[in-house]
């Protein structure tokens, strides 16, 4: 191989060059074995400096004295001394200088085999090469692609943990929810309670008025017939004129009148409490069955009930209206009977069989009508209501 095709950074040659720098620590001998394996195996020609290129150990002086050692020993072994008393020197010069002609022409023809050898194996070493750098190449590739992966990899972690984070708010906010309607809930039993209670009141209010009005209606009728024992027992005993007849009868009618038009307004006050303790009845059942309800109903059933407490309260402030309603025909009838009292005084006649009657007392826990006979409850009910 020619010196100018010496590749210094080949890998094979800095491969050797490492193997030898093992084996022969020192430098003179390093030197001696670098020379043989530049000429022999790479077939260049070695100089002091490609040897101190290689090497770079001692001085400049080395590798020089090195390589003349060399030269001279290569050259002692390729002279070829033929020892032989029967020849004469003229024939053993000839001899040597053939068996020296054979020796280089089969050093070449090696040499040339091993050229060969060497193109075949730089050929398989620049194929290795090609292979190793596209193995190389490969490698980038896959580092590459596993960077890559890597960093979808973090980034698929990190969204792992976003949706932790997220899963973990989830379920705090569904823990606060729930808690919240397990409040609401809560408050809807208890507002339960409380419709249930008022139910209670109410049916207990309304009974009471029901039995009020009944009282107020055998009062009124008790007094029908006793205006009409008064009346008969004044027409058979003394002869009434024809206009106290007609008086009486007046008075009669008019009472009868009142009591008719209280009963009507008794029995629309009635009806109107019944059909509100319905609907009161009808959206109790409602508020039980939105009580299953989840909490987006809440608000709207805590307007509910507010909306039932008002209108119960407004049902309260009606049924008060049935006492008053009472006290009103109770003044009524006594007003009469006072009349008839005083138009029989006023005659100096007392009827006969006819017992002083005491005054009516008031009954408790009926509010008494005002002086100009309107009652102020009901007004303020009314006004509330409207």
């Amino acid at each position: 191989m020619p010196a100018a095709d010496l590749d210094l950074t080949d890998t094979a040659l800095q491969a050797d060059l490492a193997e030898l720098r093992g084996r022969f620590p020192e430098t003179r001998a390093l030197y001696r074995e670098v020379c043989g394996l530049l000429f022999f195996r790479y077939g260049v020609t070695p100089t002091a400096n490609k040897l101190y290129s290689l090497v770079r150990k001692g001085s400049m002086g080395t590798p020089a004295e090195v390589l003349q050692q060399f030269w001279q020993e290569l050259r002692g072994r390729t002279r070829v001394t033929i020892d032989h008393p029967d020849l004469p020197d003229a024939l053993k010069e000839v001899a040597a200088d053939a068996i020296k002609t054979i020796w280089q022409a089969a050093n070449e023809a090696a040499s040339g085999e091993l050229a060969a050898l060497r193109a075949e194996a730089r050929d398989l070493a620049t194929a290795a090469e090609s292979e190793r750098d596209a193995a190389r190449a490969e490698t980038a590739a896959a580092r590459e692609d596993a960077l890559a992966i890597s960093a979808q990899l973090g980034e698929a972690r990190q969204a792992h943990e976003a949706v932790q984070a997220e899963l973990a708010a989830e379920r705090q906010a569904h823990a606060a929810t729930r808690a919240r309607w397990e409040a609401g809930r809560g408050e809807l039993e208890a507002a339960g309670r409380q419709l249930a209670e008022l139910r209670s009141q109410f049916s207990t209010e309304l009974e009471r008025a029901r039995e009020q009005v009944a009282i107020a209606q055998e009062r009124a009728e008790a007094s029908e017939r006793r205006a009409l024992r008064e009346l008969d027992q004044e027409r058979t005993a003394r002869q009434k004129s024809e206009r106290t007849a007609e008086e009486l009868r007046g008075e009669l009618a008019a009472a009868r009148s009142e009591a008719r038009d209280a009963a009507v307004a008794q029995a629309e006050v009635r009806a109107r409490l019944e059909a509100q303790a319905g609907a009161l009845t009808d959206r109790l059942a409602a508020a039980e069955q939105a009580q299953g309800r989840q909490a987006l109903e809440q608000e709207r059933m805590g307007t509910e009930l507010a909306a039932a407490q008002r209108r119960a309260e407004r049902a309260e402030a009606e049924a008060a209206l049935v006492p008053q309603l009472l006290a009103e025909l109770r003044g009524a009838l006594q007003e009469r009977d006072g009349g008839a009292r005083r138009r029989g005084k006023g005659r100096g006649q007392a009827p006969a069989g006819n017992e002083a009657q005491p005054p009516q007392q008031p009954d408790p826990g009926v509010p008494a009508a005002s002086p100009d006979g309107s009652d102020r409850t009901d007004s303020s009910s009314e006004d509330h209501e409207h």
